[in-house]
């Protein structure tokens, strides 16, 4: 594998990265890209001083986050110090997938992360899932070893919520000591952050109080309405523009459930030795594919994560990878047409908005399906194994 051209590669995509996210070259609506970073320093500002923000409906992150955040703001201010540590956490990411591939001669992983920010914008250093992304990742390259993947699925966790979904991956004959790794280094760091800032998991209550984004799959019948016969309102609520309409409650319900039953059969598959065979990256990827969208927001800034697990994925590519692939990548890069380019029309019912996020949304969703049936296909297969063996 040809290590020195994907590192050029690597800095200069970075580069355009930064460039473009620091408004120093010309990118459609630059000044969005790291918004949320200058949202980051205010907090970060504030827990300095020890003012942490327990009531605030934009604080929707583990206690964890708030680690990050503060060190960015102590390395340099003005978002500087928080897009360093997220090319670092890039980089590491980048250096994993490099050496796992040039192992098995496989330039296929590094070459998907390199594509990342090309496909869905320079915003992805301009968030923060680049860092939960990093531990997923090492999760997963790392999965024989018990204590790595727990501990690193648990330090996931606590800065985001969703790499808890990789316990799915959990092999069956390591279970119970991944499950003690992960318990433990959840228990530990909850305590420490719990005595550095009381309530720093009160995040978790303003969850239920969240709507239906605009960019969500449950919000699309809202979208082809708005821009068709009827007007569908919407306003700024818990760090997302949402939809104010009827029926919003019930249509978040209904998806939360569906997202809920799938997990849970997932779970299921596991606990009964079905998965035995299928890749632990294709169960993480599909759980949290399963769990975006299904849920109430699906951000732009979610596909990092999805791009993180497909790499590591692509390791060992599962049946039809490369249709998944690029559904993945149509569907990031008309994201980044909407967020920020259109995202202003998408909320008013333009046409080629909408358009796109049917797309972006139905693109996402046939990717997830193509996943689920290769999942559903390697248990079924399982199932008759097992079966036939018992009759022999």
């Amino acid at each position: 594998m040809r290590t020195i051209p994907l590192t050029l590669t690597w800095v200069l995509t970075r580069l355009w990265v930064l460039l473009s996210g620091f408004q120093i070259i010309y990118y459609p609506e630059s000044e969005f890209l790291f918004s949320d970073v200058r949202l980051y320093d205010w907090w970060a500002g504030n827990i300095a001083d020890s003012h942490f923000p327990i009531n605030d409906p934009m604080w929707q992150y583990p206690p964890l986050a708030a680690v990050v955040f503060l060190l960015g703001y102590l390395i340099a201010a003005n978002t500087v110090g928080f897009v360093f540590l997220a090319l670092v956490a890039d980089l590491t990411i980048f250096i994993l997938l490099i050496k796992r591939g040039t192992q098995s001669s496989n330039s296929l992983p590094a070459m998907i992360w390199l594509a990342t920010p090309l496909v869905m914008g320079p915003i992805m250093l301009g968030r923060f899932d680049v860092f939960p992304t990093l531990a997923a990742v090492f999760a997963l390259l790392y999965f024989p070893s018990a204590k790595k993947f727990g501990t690193a699925i648990a330090i996931g966790t606590l800065l985001k919520v969703w790499p808890v979904l990789l316990l799915l991956a959990t092999p069956r004959g390591v279970v119970a000591r991944v499950a003690l790794w992960f318990a433990a280094t959840f228990a530990f760091g909850s305590l420490l952050l719990n005595l550095w800032w009381r309530d720093s998991f009160s995040f978790i209550g303003g969850q239920r109080s969240r709507g239906l984004q605009i960019e969500s799959v449950g919000a699309l019948p809202y979208q082809f309405w708005n821009v068709g016969p009827g007007k569908v309102s919407s306003a700024f609520q818990f760090g997302a523009i949402e939809v104010v309409a009827s029926g919003t409650g019930i249509v978040s319900l209904v998806i939360t459930l569906i997202g809920i039953a799938l997990i849970g059969v997932m779970s299921f598959w596991r606990v009964t030795g079905r998965l035995a065979n299928a890749q632990p990256a294709d169960i993480a990827l599909t759980a949290v594919l399963i769990s975006i969208v299904t849920s109430r927001v699906l951000s732009p800034q979610y596909m990092v994560w999805v791009f993180g697990l497909l790499a590591v994925a692509a390791l060992r590519p599962q049946q039809n990878f490369r249709k998944i692939l690029i559904l993945i990548f149509i569907s990031a890069g008309i994201g980044q047409l909407i967020y920020p380019w259109w995202y202003l029309s998408l909320q008013s019912g333009g046409f080629l908005a909408v358009l796109a996020h049917a797309t972006r949304v139905l693109t996402l969703v046939w990717a997830t399906t193509i996943m689920w049936q290769n999942l559903q296909r390697l248990a079924s297969q399982d199932q008759h194994q097992t079966a036939a063996n018992q009759v022999g």
